[in-house]
């Protein structure tokens, strides 16, 4: 099988893992927002702040050291598994001390312990972070595509269930913590990997030249994804941050699908072709193109159709995240294209300059969000497009200087498929604009988008739609 056939193979079943379950948190998180209010979506958005930062230690930096060294031995592993489990217990300790002054300084009564208990998932997601780890080399998504849909629906149910009773905010954090202990479970059931309880000091050395990097560009960029949720509960409301939060997780939807698939593929696939400049910029090359025909017009169609969508499966409390999910379609769909660049770094092992593009992107994203901060809600998601739109021509820079292959060169590669994304969506909004039911907008949109861009990209002559469709054609008929 070709690395092309294989990497496609691999992104089918980890687009089949994320669709599966994004679709199951999607419906469950139609469901708790029907039952939740915005100031408890707020409070988990505050919480999660702080584990997310911590969360860095363990899915970053090492575990991508590991996957991108082809000579990794057994001793590697083994460390790369001591050194996440002793991060996550420190982690979980600073949390632990830091609590009651998060609970201080918001004044929202129960967040000390609401914290203490989320972050003992930071424990947990150590001990399958490098098995997770070991089956992504493998390219093995099929059996994560199992073991995330079941414990994505237990979870979940769980959660529901606990809405319905009455436990609002602490629905969240149990869905959260028994989906961490399950995959933990299953995870260790699964696989036949067992560490041998080495903790080598020259193994920790090899991959810190790759993983510190990495580890430190990740911490700042989390760090500053969620550096408008620390100031909008203190400077605005806990509300509005729910509105936020609620928008953002929309687009998040399909940008998790994406990105994740992107991402656990890219760095494996890639890095077996590391050293052959030609065959790594082809390879580039087709998977922008194929991942622009299907970002584009997803959110190209999401921005769109905003309004129905939250008034239909949300209900009218929600409206004021309208306008934040529209921005937000198009922060996210440029930041999918920009982040293959980020990648093809790591795979080249230039986690360098990727953390020195970071060190901009981070001063930029500052700059923005400070100066919106004051002007409310709307204004900050302006910022965090703007920014998007800035890192873009930042994460291309390398790359084009390398390889030949910058920003300029990018967008007239996908130039086309732009249009046909624009042209299609502006159909659809002139043929539904009339209709006043929303539930009726949402049912005839999707038939009408659909034959519509497939008509465009064919008369366009895109030729990489016939490439995927061969490929998909394969992979189904097997």
């Amino acid at each position: 099988m070709s690395l092309s056939t294989k990497m496609f193979h691999g992104m089918a079943w980890s687009a089949i893992e994320r669709i599966s379950v994004q679709a199951v948190q999607f419906i469950l998180g139609i469901i708790l927002a029907r039952i939740l209010s915005p100031k408890e979506y707020g409070i988990i958005g505050i919480l999660l702040v702080f584990t997310a930062i911590s969360n860095v230690f363990i899915d970053s930096g090492f575990t991508k050291a590991l996957i991108q060294k082809q000579s990794r031995t057994k001793d590697d592993i083994s460390t790369v598994f001591l050194f996440n489990i002793f991060i996550s217990i420190v982690c979980y300790i600073a949390l632990w001390l830091l609590a009651p002054y998060v609970e201080n300084f918001y004044e929202l009564e129960q967040l000390s312990i609401l914290l203490r208990i989320l972050a003992l998932f930071l424990i947990i997601n150590a001990l399958f972070a490098v098995p997770v780890t070991l089956i992504t080399i493998d390219l093995d998504f099929k059996t994560l595509t199992k073991l995330n849909f079941v414990t994505t629906i237990i979870s979940g149910g769980i959660a529901v269930f606990m809405a319905y009773d009455g436990y609002g905010v602490w629905a969240l954090v149990a869905q959260i913590l028994i989906r961490s202990i399950l995959t933990a479970i299953l995870v260790w059931l699964v696989l036949k990997w067992r560490p041998n309880w080495v903790f080598s000091k020259t193994s920790l050395s090899n991959l810190f030249s790759y993983g510190s990097k990495l580890l430190i560009s990740s911490l700042l960029s989390v760090t500053v994804n969620n550096f408008y949720a620390l100031f909008i509960a203190k400077l605005i409301s806990t509300k509005d941050l729910g509105y936020y939060t609620r928008g953002t997780q929309f687009t998040d939807v399909v940008y998790g699908i994406l990105s994740s698939v992107l991402e656990s593929v890219l760095l494996p696939g890639l890095s077996k072709v590391q050293e052959q400049r030609e065959i790594l910029i082809h390879q580039t090359r087709n998977i922008i193109k194929a991942t622009a025909i299907l970002v584009i017009p997803l959110f190209l169609f999401l921005a769109i159709m905003a309004d129905p969508l939250v008034r239909v499966l949300l209900t009218e409390k929600w409206l004021p995240a309208v306008t934040i999910l529209q921005i937000f379609c198009f922060a996210r769909l440029i930041t999918i294209i920009s982040g293959i660049n980020v990648n093809l770094l790591y795979v080249i092992g230039r986690t360098d300059l990727a953390l020195k593009q970071q060190y901009s992107k981070i001063l930029i994203r500052i700059i923005f969000l400070i100066a919106a901060l004051k002007f409310g809600i709307i204004y900050i998601a302006l910022a965090e497009l703007m920014s998007t739109t800035i890192h873009f021509f930042i994460n291309t820079y390398y790359p084009g200087k390398i390889m030949g292959y910058g920003a300029f060169s990018q967008l007239n590669d996908i130039k086309l498929i732009i249009l046909a994304g624009v042209l299609m969506v502006v159909m659809v909004y002139c043929c539904i604009f009339f209709i006043e039911s929303s539930l009726i907008q949402l049912f005839i949109a999707p038939i009408l988008a659909l034959p519509i861009y497939y008509g465009l990209l064919r008369l366009f002559k895109i030729q990489e739609l016939s490439s995927l469709i061969l490929k998909a054609k394969e992979f189904f008929g097997k």
